[in-house]
């Protein structure tokens, strides 16, 4: 049900920023939180504004005219931690290169995140 770039405020009303993306599987009907980041209108995430991630509970109203309230403070979502893909989701083509390969692995390990 939520959206892409809808607007996501802290319990005590202050914008925080607006989804970038929906963590889970829809298939599934399973819904694990929320990547937010401070800008909007872009479908990828500049590297200095890297989505946070927001736990399914602390997800508190949704509202269908585009809006996220969090059941946390403004201050406490100033604490969220970055939003990082799951190890399974990095997946590499069979015929990726060995230089491919390389990128991914030293991404990895400096944490920098490549996806969209």
């Amino acid at each position: 049900m939520i959206q892409h770039g809808w607007s996501v405020c802290s319990s005590d009303g202050e914008h925080l920023g607006v989804v970038f993306l929906v963590v889970g599987d829809e298939n599934a009907d399973i819904f694990d939180g929320l990547a937010v980041t401070h800008h909007g209108g872009f479908a990828f995430h500049n590297y200095a504004d890297r989505p946070h991630y927001v736990e399914a509970s602390q997800v508190g109203e949704i509202d269908d005219s585009g809006r996220v309230t969090l059941t946390i403070s403004a201050d406490e979502a100033r604490h969220l931690p970055l939003h990082d893909v799951p190890e399974s989701a990095q997946i590499e083509p069979e015929a990726a290169s060995r230089t491919d390969r390389l990128r991914t692995e030293i991404e990895h390990l400096t944490g920098e995140d490549r996806t969209n």
